[in-house]
């Protein structure tokens, strides 16, 4: 129900951000705990290479939780027993920040990744038949990730896994302490700060 109404918002224009200073490292720790009992249930491995993350990031702390979910979960719900989800990030070349989340699960025809990503979008496929949902998670985390000025790409073909890249704009990244201290001024980047309560977890 939430991300239906998350959707609707969005595509109303009344989805509003309430942005915060989110600690990369806690942040991704947290989405990957949630569906870690998940991955153990399906015997499926979750590997972590976040060696390179930065210190932070400027964000909707509840809406960058809820992209890391729905792909970690959505990469889980479409590998099979043996398989792994892999996920990675780094600071790119630009100073921008992607997140990569990798899959040995069952794929996607290329020409079926536009599907996937419409609102209600469901892949027709034995093991996507078995784990229908609301075909909400793959578009709400896209959705999520350019109100962010970011974008979210996705590679895959079937049988061979996907891989899910998502990327914010280097204005968003905090790589040191700084940084962060010359963030204090609200206005710093054009982005507005709401007061670390406001933030839903």
């Amino acid at each position: 129900i939430n991300e239906i109404l998350d959707v609707s918002k969005i595509d109303s224009g009344k989805f509003t951000l309430r942005e915060a200073i989110v600690d990369m490292r806690t942040a991704m720790n947290r989405s990957i705990n949630i569906i870690r009992s998940r991955a153990e249930k399906g015997q499926v491995e979750i590997v972590e290479n976040l060696g390179d993350l930065p210190l932070a990031i400027r964000a909707d702390e509840r809406a960058f939780r809820q992209i890391m979910i729905n792909l970690m979960s959505n990469a889980v719900k479409f590998t099979p027993e043996g398989g792994t989800v892999t996920i990675r990030g780094r600071v790119t070349g630009r100073g921008g920040l992607e997140l990569i989340i990798q899959d040995t699960g069952i794929g996607i025809a290329p020409e079926d990744i536009k599907t996937a990503l419409e609102p209600f979008g469901q892949i027709d496929s034995l093991l996507a038949r078995r784990h229908e949902g609301t075909g909400l998670g793959l578009p709400l985390a896209k959705s999520l990730t350019e109100l962010h000025g970011g974008t979210m790409k996705i590679e895959s073909s079937v049988g061979f896994g996907t891989t899910v890249t998502v990327a914010f704009p280097a204005n968003r990244v905090i790589e040191s302490l700084d940084a962060m201290a010359d963030d204090a001024d609200p206005s710093a980047a054009g982005i507005a700060r709401a007061p670390k309560e406001a933030i839903t977890l």
